[in-house]
């Protein structure tokens, strides 16, 4: 196993933990609206989902153009699925209705986890690329598809379970007037900016 390999995974990971992606930022808002508790079968769901995702991508990496039409695709469906994310928390932390939040934000659980991957052409796209360039390094087939797998998700759950905590620490304070809008503006902003920074760099 090559050792910039690993240290591209790595590094991928460390990534993963800081950026606020459509996962971190759904398991941040909704620890906020229901607790860190709640996040359990939530991102029990995305890791599930991330993982059939990475099977279905290395099981299919040699029919699979990086550059190609199906690419494009891709990283369309998944600014589109970022903004939508993004438009709906700064919709919600500008509306009123947002201090009855309970009741605003349905709870969300396993099936929903499992969905969001699916509809998320980035990670998709993401996926493909570590298989295109990197299966064979680690070992190719099944066994090659579960290592990068289990190293990719691993980091995925450790950096939701880090954004969960942050919107544990964001509900304690959701007696300070006006912070949950100003959390929300704030979370809704960074993922707005992110969505634009990917899609700008998939144009080009």
């Amino acid at each position: 196993m090559p050792w910039e390999s690993l240290a591209f995974l790595l590094a991928l990971l460390l990534a993963g933990l800081i950026t606020p992606g459509p996962n971190n930022i759904t398991c941040t808002v909704h620890a906020v609206v229901h607790g860190k508790k709640s996040n359990a079968s939530l991102i029990a769901g995305m890791a599930v989902g991330f993982i059939s995702i990475h099977f279905a991508c290395g099981l299919a990496v040699d029919s699979f153009d990086e550059d190609g039409q199906v690419r494009f695709v891709m990283d369309l469906i998944g600014s589109l699925f970022m903004f939508l994310i993004a438009f709906g928390i700064l919709y919600l932390g500008r509306s009123e209705k947002i201090q009855s939040f309970p009741e605003v934000v349905p709870k969300l659980g396993f099936k929903t986890g499992v969905l969001m991957q699916y509809v998320n052409g980035k990670e998709w796209a993401m996926v493909f690329m570590l298989m295109t360039q990197f299966l064979d390094d680690f070992g190719g087939g099944i066994t090659g598809i579960v290592t990068i797998s289990t190293i990719t998700t691993s980091g995925g759950i450790v950096a939701m379970i880090a954004w969960s905590n942050l919107g544990e620490k964001i509900k304690s304070k959701t007696d300070t007037p006006g912070f949950i809008k100003k959390a929300f503006t704030v979370l809704g902003c960074l993922l707005l900016v992110l969505a634009t920074l990917l899609t700008i760099g998939g144009l080009r």
